[in-house]
């Protein structure tokens, strides 16, 4: 069973081997009959394979054509828009020069006219792009004269003066970047029409089209080529001229700083030597008027250094300037005198010493006399405080004033000094008026008694501030500060005046207790009787009051 099997499987093998030994001969014999037919369909494949290539390169040039002049058409390039105007004219030129040859040969009509008349007027209009389409695009750019650095201020302007040549510079790396993209534009539309005019299925007219169009791009390119070279050397000139300008401007901008910085190391300087000055002022000066006047000059010198270095660090010629100043000083004074005059009497106040902050001063300006304290001595003027004095009492009426006198008066009015140098107490005086039967000799001793008892500590005082004084003034040694009393004849009675040593600032508190005292001790005594002003009446019966008789109506008056 199994060898039939086998024996019937190898007939079906043989079979089908068989039929395809027949198919595949029966094959070739048809391939050898006709040798062209495995060829007909795939010729005629290519062909219209290269057609349809051909047409759509056509049209896939043509879409670039059309996408590079809307972007000509759109561009803001300023190199393209001057190019157009430029264009423009001669286009308007030409058709002005055929309107005018038909002129010539025949009348023109009203709309020729018309025509002709516009298109002058739009000539004049683009006349400046006649010859020199980009005009001053080509200038090199015309900058102002650099500023001078002669002083810090002058840094500014230096500095903006470069902002704005970088700004220039700028402005025309910007249009020479504009000028390499449109002429890279334009390239690229010259190249898409050679492209198209290769082609051979074109029209005639649509060949003369793209001639025309690429006869004007190639010129146009021509003349942005040309203008770039023009471009390029303008720029390098400019360059160059700008780099110089700037490196001299920062070159000065430099020396500046450095003479800015020397200046503002002096200026420390200085004022570090006067700060040290007024602390050494302050250690070694005790006296508080003193180290405020003392400080006060040194802040002036300061100042007038300060000054006068500025002064000759920004004047380069010294002697003009010295010059200049003296001429300036001299118009001055004599314009403002009194000014001048109170500065040059500060300084001598604070030279000479006359007067210091805190003394008690006299002046009289008119018939009005004032009495004060320095509160401060500046350049101009001197202010005191009026305190309560006798002249406030007798004369003013007022005190508490704040008074301004200007420094020029030391030289044209007289001041008082009550605390000058070392003193601090003057000669103070009370007088009582005794009549003349009094026991004048008793009032007197009475009256130094009690100025001796109540002066004590002043006159002491007074004493040894004399000594003090001594190495400045030879005759202090021989002054006599003890209490003194005199006695002068007046109208109605012996005047006793008794003279003190009181305390400058305070005066009527002293005086005030002496007095009093006096007039106390000579009330006590029967043998010293006061002179005052008294009235006796007498009434006589002539009189018509019908009184008693009496001495006539007598009226003694004693002042005192």
């Amino acid at each position: 069973m199994n060898s039939a099997n086998i024996v019937k499987q190898n007939k079906i093998f043989h079979f089908f081997a068989c039929f395809l030994l027949v198919f595949c001969l029966t094959v070739q014999i048809s391939l050898t009959q006709n040798p062209d037919s495995a060829t007909n369909i795939p010729r005629t494949t290519q062909a219209e394979t290269k057609n349809n290539r051909a047409t759509h390169n056509e049209y896939s040039n043509q879409e670039k054509l059309n996408r590079i002049d809307a972007q000509l058409k759109y561009n803001d390039s300023i190199w393209l828009k001057r190019y157009d105007n430029f264009r423009n004219y001669h286009h308007i030129s030409n058709e002005i020069s055929i309107l005018e040859k038909t002129n010539l040969e025949s009348t023109l009509n009203s709309q020729e006219s018309h025509r002709l008349e516009t298109l002058k007027k739009q000539q004049s209009l683009l006349e400046q792009y006649r010859s020199k389409p980009f005009g001053e695009l080509l200038d090199k750019p015309l900058l102002n004269e650099p500023p001078i650095i002669n002083n810090p201020f002058g840094i500014f302007g230096a500095l903006s003066f470069i902002k704005h040549i970088s700004s220039v510079r700028d402005n025309m790396q910007k249009n020479k970047y504009d000028l390499d993209q449109l002429i890279t534009t334009l390239e690229k539309k010259s190249e898409i029409l050679q492209a198209i005019l290769k082609d051979n299925h074109l029209a005639i007219s649509q060949k003369n089209h793209y001639k025309n169009s690429l006869e004007d791009v190639q010129n146009e390119i021509l003349e942005l080529q040309s203008a770039r070279n023009i471009f390029e050397t303008t720029m390098d000139v400019f360059g160059k001229d700008s780099d110089e300008i700037i490196a001299n401007l920062e070159m000065h901008i430099k020396n500046q700083i450095l003479k800015l910085g020397y200046i503002g190391i002096g200026i420390l300087i200085s004022i570090v030597i006067a700060f040290a000055l007024k602390m050494l002022v302050k250690r070694y000066i005790h006296h508080h008027e003193r180290a405020y006047t003392t400080s006060k000059v040194i802040n002036f010198f300061n100042i007038t250094v300060i000054f006068l270095i500025l002064l000759f660090a920004y004047i380069d010629n010294a002697t003009y300037a010295v010059a200049m100043v003296g001429f300036a000083s001299a118009g001055l004074a004599i314009a403002m005198k009194d000014m001048f005059m109170s500065t040059l009497g500060w300084l001598v106040i604070v030279v000479g010493g006359s007067v210091h902050v805190g003394d008690r001063i006299r002046i009289k300006k008119e018939n009005e006399v004032f009495i004060g304290d320095v509160l401060d001595i500046s350049m101009l003027r001197i202010t005191i405080y009026d305190d309560i004095t006798l002249t406030s009492y007798r004369d003013n009426h007022r005190a508490g004033r704040l008074i301004f006198i200007p420094n020029n008066y030391i030289f044209t009015h007289l001041i008082a000094n009550y605390t000058h140098g070392d003193l601090s107490n003057i000669w103070d005086s009370v007088e009582v008026c005794v009549t003349f039967d009094s026991n004048i000799t008793k009032a007197k001793n009475i009256a130094l008694e009690v100025a001796t008892t109540h002066a004590k500590l002043y006159t002491e005082q007074t004493r040894m501030q004399m000594q003090r004084m001594r190495d400045r003034f030879s005759f202090v040694h021989s002054v006599n500060v003890n209490p003194r009393v005199f006695n002068f004849i007046k109208e109605n009675g012996m005047e006793i005046s008794v003279w003190f040593q009181n305390y400058a600032y305070g005066t009527l508190h002293l005086k005030s207790l002496i007095a009093q005292e006096i007039i106390e001790k000579y009330l006590q005594d029967e043998n010293i009787h006061i002179a005052y002003p008294i009235t006796r009446i007498v009434y006589q019966s002539q009189d018509g009051l019908s009184k008693q008789p009496s001495d006539l109506l007598n009226s003694q008056y004693h002042t005192t």
